[in-house]
């Protein structure tokens, strides 16, 4: 990637699991345990090559989290003054415009908010087994949520929009199906091993064990190889 892509996919994952520090230099991103080697192999490496600076990874146990903590001057002016992202709550937050103005780079940043913020999920649909694969987000009714679905359009992905108000009106968002999940790994793809070995296990054995850790669908993959 270039340094334009790396930066979309850098902006992505900061608008899906990020905070800007409203008066430090802090810029943290929080994501669940199994997180950890996504951070360490991509997040953390992609940090590296934008700014100059050290990011922290660090171990919530009141969250069960782990997340990566970046003090950067450099980075903070950057992304606030030049980009145009929000310090504080992102409910103001807009998708920057050297995003939506480039067709381009819109995989990239989608990229890195289906690795931070989106799901890969499957159902059953009329038969006994999870083959059916839906990649779905959810967000606050705002803005930015309306940006997301511009975005999904302007490349292609026909997607199904709801608002739920058992969780207060959240907006959310699903591409489903086999042809839409495989178009999704080749035009915008995955770098979070969370979502990765979910795709390669439904394409595998064509379905999907809920449930499934991390860890298991390592050991499976690893053991079918070597068979």
């Amino acid at each position: 990637m270039n340094v334009q892509e790396k930066l979309a996919e850098c902006l992505g994952i900061i608008l899906g699991d990020g905070h800007l520090h409203k008066k430090s230099n802090c810029i943290t991103i929080v994501g669940s345990l199994e997180d950890l080697q996504y951070y360490k192999d991509n997040v953390i490496p992609l940090l590296k090559s934008l700014f100059t600076g050290n990011p922290k990874l660090r171990k919530r146990n009141d969250r069960n989290a782990y997340y990566i903590d970046f003090n950067s001057k450099e980075a903070m002016n950057h992304l606030t003054n030049k980009i145009g992202l929000v310090r504080g709550n992102k409910v103001n937050a807009r998708i920057p415009t050297i995003i939506t103005n480039n067709l381009n780079l819109i995989p990239h940043f989608l990229r890195g908010l289906f690795d931070t913020d989106g799901c890969l999920k499957f159902s059953k649909q009329s038969k006994d087994i999870r083959y059916y694969p839906r990649i779905q987000f959810c967000f606050r009714n705002t803005k930015f949520a309306e940006e997301v679905g511009d975005l999904l359009i302007k490349i292609g992905f026909k997607i199904a929009t709801w608002k739920d108000q058992r969780f207060n009106g959240l907006l959310f968002y699903q591409i489903s199906g086999k042809e839409n999940l495989e178009r999704w790994m080749q035009v915008v793809g995955s770098n979070n091993i969370v979502h990765k070995t979910k795709y390669l296990v439904w394409k595998e054995r064509g379905f999907y064990i809920p449930k499934s850790s991390l860890k298991s669908r390592i050991e499976a993959l690893t053991l079918n190889m070597i068979c």
